[in-house]
């Protein structure tokens, strides 16, 4: 099937790469089809393209690639509202706010992560309660403290 989209044109899709949020998103609650695109071969960003909204697309990023030791918590509603079992393929993705003209300054939602599974293609945005995170984590200065963490380690 062919997705018409206001960012990437019309793309081809398939019906199997929907994914389904029953919930929608946190204030987006009539969303509910997207699908994942890549945004570079050799990117870590991922844009969440609504099916049924051809102008809406959220970029995102999974979260491991900047803060290896990230932690999703997800409460007993969450595990069931996504089907999940110890076999289901997850994915996790945070969503990423690019200042204008500033894209140094980019941050990551680490409170609101969007978990998928992968199986039967189900997604959920879940809040976390975390006070190690926040809506506005500095994907940079992350990177930056990783790799000065990891060069200490030796």
């Amino acid at each position: 099937m062919e997705l018409h989209t206001t960012r990437f044109g019309t793309i081809p899709i398939d019906e199997e790469d929907i994914i389904t949020f029953p919930d929608g998103l946190v204030g987006l609650s009539h969303l509910k089809r997207f699908v994942l695109i890549r945004h570079g071969d050799d990117s870590p960003f991922r844009w969440l393209q609504s099916v049924d909204e051809p102008s809406f697309a959220m970029l995102m990023i999974d979260p491991w690639f900047f803060r290896p030791d990230y932690e999703v918590v997800l409460s007993d509603i969450d595990v069931e509202r996504l089907q999940l079992s110890d076999e289901t393929i997850r994915w996790v993705y945070v969503t990423v706010s690019i200042p204008p003209g500033k894209p140094h300054a980019m941050t990551a939602n680490l409170l609101a992560p969007i978990v998928i599974n992968g199986n039967a293609r189900r997604g959920r945005q879940v809040i976390l309660d975390d006070e190690r995170y926040s809506t506005r984590h500095p994907i940079l200065q992350e990177m930056w403290r990783s790799v000065q963490t990891q060069e200490a380690a030796g």
